[in-house]
């Protein structure tokens, strides 16, 4: 049996462990991925201040430890009924059951803010850092928008820049952090959320919680009531929007429609899993666990017949707050530090196993009771991410990009019939 994994990220990479896994010697596999290398995120955060920067590892690394074919190229549609997928460059590849694990991509959430992601241009945080050190930035607002976002980035983000601005001697920055959440980064449960505001008192950064900024002028507007925030500078993560693949079926934004064992709606032999499918809550532990559900699947159909129930998905980690011993750097007095260990930053069965077993990641050293544990059931990160998701819908952004997508969308729903 001939099986696709198209995606060369969290998702899928998880997924192409997994098939190999499950399934053995019943199954071909072959990775499509539009790059030839997978790119570890988690401390791209830090990269603007020298303290951390992005692992890449060749995808044929992967392929050659799962049998699996490689195959360098993004996928533009697939044809479920025929059992085939087309590539930008016009080549197809035929499959009898297909894993969609393509992600999602960033657009910007805040128009007239700087849009800003780990793994982004480290160059234009580090101007505006430099604009700091010279006394040039006094006032700096990180926004997290709503709809489809991952929001720890931009805590992270603000209490580090809170640290090297005190590092330096500039007691005088104002740092906010606007986020339509009612707690700071309440989808991991009261406790995390207590912490991490008490982190942020201590780092001297303002929280703005219930509160959908957008740009005007010197100003920040915060809906629904109106307040204006004077800053100077406006950082925002950014928004996501699905990948709007030709063929499959997707909500108005582009993300791909799924059933619960992850097939794609209205598909026979196509499945889909991470950041581009249908979710609130956007993050790379549950993107490996609908991988799991998607590969467990396809297993089957191919014949696998002992496939392990992957049970209902619980995110563990450790929130690294209110820590004044751990330093991002061995010297100096920033206070700053990680929110997650380098473990819990890629949860997941296969994939994790894989970096630490590979050098990628060393193992997790942290001593017992250091920092918030978190034990936190998907289905209630759910609920506060689809908050987030709805006020999305409700606020919307004049994007040029998201109206673009949308044509998109309307054009294959037409063609879809």
């Amino acid at each position: 049996m001939d099986i696709t994994v198209a995606g060369g990220g969290i998702a899928g990479i998880e997924g192409l462990l997994a098939l190999r896994a499950l399934a053995g010697d019943r199954v071909r596999l072959t990775l499509v991925a539009p790059d030839p290398a997978f790119v570890y995120r988690p401390f791209a955060v830090a990269e603007p201040f020298a303290r951390g920067h992005a692992v890449e590892v060749p995808l044929s690394r992967f392929a050659a430890d799962a049998d699996a074919e490689l195959v360098v190229g993004a996928v533009a549609s697939v044809d479920d009924a025929a059992g085939e997928l087309t590539l930008h460059d016009g080549a197809t590849r035929r499959y009898d059951a297909l894993l969609v694990a393509v992600g999602a991509h960033p657009v910007d959430g805040v128009p007239g803010a700087v849009t800003w992601m780990p793994g982004g241009d480290p160059e234009v945080y580090g101007g505006l850092l430099a604009d700091i050190d010279e006394g040039y930035t006094r006032s700096l607002a990180v926004v997290i928008p709503p709809g489809a976002v991952w929001p720890l980035p931009a805590y992270e983000l603000a209490l580090l820049t809170a640290g090297e601005a005190r590092g330096v001697g500039l007691d005088s920055l104002r740092t906010t952090v606007v986020t339509p959440e009612r707690e700071p980064l309440e989808m991991f449960g009261a406790a995390a959320s207590a912490a991490l505001r008490d982190e942020l008192d201590s780092a001297g950064v303002e929280l703005v919680t219930g509160a959908v900024a957008r740009r005007a002028g010197a100003e920040l507007v915060l809906e629904p009531e109106g307040r204006r925030l004077a800053v100077e500078r406006v950082f925002a993560v950014p928004r996501l929007a699905g990948p709007a693949l030709g063929g499959l079926a997707a909500d108005d934004e582009g993300f791909v429609v799924t059933e619960a064992d992850g097939r794609v709606r209205g598909a026979q032999r196509t499945w889909a899993a991470g950041d581009g499918i249908v979710s609130a809550l956007k993050f790379g532990a549950l993107a490996t666990y609908e991988a799991r559900v998607a590969a467990g699947a396809i297993a089957r159909l191919a014949g696998a017949t002992d496939v392990p129930d992957p049970g209902e998905p619980v995110v563990h980690g450790r929130l690294l707050v209110g820590r004044r011993t751990r330093r991002l750097r061995p010297a100096g007095d920033d206070p700053g530090a990680p929110l997650w260990s380098e473990q819990a930053k890629v949860a997941g069965e296969y994939l994790p196993r894989w970096l630490t077993e590979h050098g990628v990641l060393k193992p997790d050293e942290q001593p017992p009771g250091e920092g918030v544990e978190v034990a936190q059931p998907v289905r209630e990160m759910r609920e506060a991410a689809s908050r987030l998701y709805d006020l999305g819908q409700r606020y919307r952004i004049d994007s040029a990009e998201l109206a673009a997508l949308g044509r998109r969308i309307a054009s294959t729903r037409q063609r879809m019939g």
